[in-house]
């Protein structure tokens, strides 16, 4: 396969604006988009959460709108304690760029760049896109 970029989302209003800017930019690129949500798990000893409806139809829906604006698109569920090292990790399996919003819906958001976002545009080895939330 071509070019893929790698989006996280977690349905916050500022990934759903990352999702569109990545569907446009894998237009003008000719690439495939994997949207990625990590799934918390915080340990092997505590039982796995399951997917909830909404995380699904986040993927579902970010699937759909790169499927109709005619690129290759799929959906990642990632398990993980820490969505940085599942981000990165992920993104170290061959993805040319990774595109994400620059705050997350998470309960620890930080005034000028999520926590999350902070820590993947630190340990990423491919470019990291960071799209203003736009408030």
């Amino acid at each position: 396969m071509g070019k893929m970029i790698l989006v996280p989302t977690d349905g916050s209003p500022c990934a759903e604006k990352a999702v569109e800017f990545a569907i446009r930019e894998a237009a003008e690129l000719g690439a495939g988009l994997a949207f990625l949500h990590v799934l918390y798990s915080p340990s092997t000893l505590v039982p796995t959460p399951e997917l909830s409806e909404e995380e699904d139809e986040v993927l579902k829906e970010a699937v759909k709108k790169a499927e109709a604006a005619g690129r290759f698109a799929k959906g990642l569920l990632v398990r993980g304690e820490h969505p940085v090292e599942a981000i990165v990790s992920e993104a170290e399996t061959g993805y040319d760029r990774i595109v994400m919003g620059r705050q997350g819906g998470g309960m620890l958001r930080r005034l000028l760049l999520g926590s999350t976002t902070a820590g993947v545009v630190q340990l990423a080895k491919v470019p990291v896109l960071v799209v203003p939330c736009g408030d």
